[in-house]
């Protein structure tokens, strides 16, 4: 009884939110993001029987795109999104996937029209012959020191090689492709230190997110991000995920990274 009348109060106050709720202001505060993320991610939550629920996804990736955002602000509040998300699950009797991973994209700016804060939802090792159509975020790179053979790339999913010449080759003859790809003939004291095989972005679909990894071991690569710099050791498999906003240092040459995330669920 008592659990059927906690569930009942809380779905007369979700109700109650729900009418009297506006849509986020553009300076929604960090914790005001997280709330509405958590409510819509409670939504999602499906009754299975005698009171119980489950959730059924095991992937979910939180999008936020506000307008001159608090990078750190935000980074600590969502810090907490995984513990929160199974405090509130719990409230509500549903059980909570063992392999649930969640994450968080922060953007500064968004497309004219999109929603503060999107939920994205899917299953760990999601692919197109699994899933249908998948769509995944747009990596937007624009070259801020250095030489390339263009000044902008975009690219959706896939394996990125970054280095210098279009097609070097090792010592052995094996031939690498670079999607980025730094002009070999230039010599202006930045893009020569950018090595052959320098770095390749992956997009990690566990995590949904653009992951860069250091494959030059003489060559410095790093990312500046909020003024604070990561470094990404060479061959280390982990990489580094990259955010919107992220400056990647390769040699003395500087690409700006941005995210446009894939639309998956909208928050109004």
């Amino acid at each position: 009884m008592a659990g059927s009348l906690t569930d009942l109060v809380r779905t007369v106050n979700a109700r109650v939110r729900n009418f009297f709720d506006a849509p986020l202001p553009p300076d929604a505060a960090p914790l005001e993001l997280l709330e509405a993320a958590l409510d819509e991610l409670e939504r999602k939550a499906q009754p299975s029987g005698r009171g119980a629920r489950v959730f059924p996804y095991t992937r979910v990736v939180v999008h936020v795109a506000q307008p001159a955002a608090d990078r750190a602000a935000i980074e600590a509040v969502f810090s907490c999104l995984d513990v929160r998300l199974r405090e509130r699950l719990a409230e509500i009797r549903c059980d909570v996937p063992s392999a649930l991973v969640t994450s968080t994209t922060i953007a500064d700016s968004a497309a004219a029209g999109m929603p503060l804060v999107r939920i994205e939802c899917g299953m760990n090792g999601d692919s197109p012959s699994r899933s249908g159509r998948v769509t995944l975020p747009e990596l937007q790179v624009a070259v801020l020191k250095g030489q390339c053979d263009r000044a902008e790339y975009t690219f959706s999913g896939g394996v990125i090689p970054i280095g210098r010449g279009i097609e070097p080759s090792d010592a052995f003859g094996r031939v690498r492709h670079n999607e980025i790809t730094f002009v070999d003939e230039v010599r202006d004291g930045i893009t020569e230190t950018v090595a052959r095989a320098h770095a390749r972005v992956e997009f990690d679909r566990a995590l949904a997110a653009y992951v860069v990894f250091n494959e030059s071991s003489s060559n410095p690569t790093f990312v500046v991000r909020n003024g604070r710099s990561l470094p990404i050791n060479p061959r280390d498999p982990r990489g580094v995920r990259l955010e919107s906003g992220d400056h990647l240092h390769i040699g003395r040459a500087v690409l700006k990274m941005s995210v446009r995330p894939a639309f998956c669920g909208v928050l109004r």
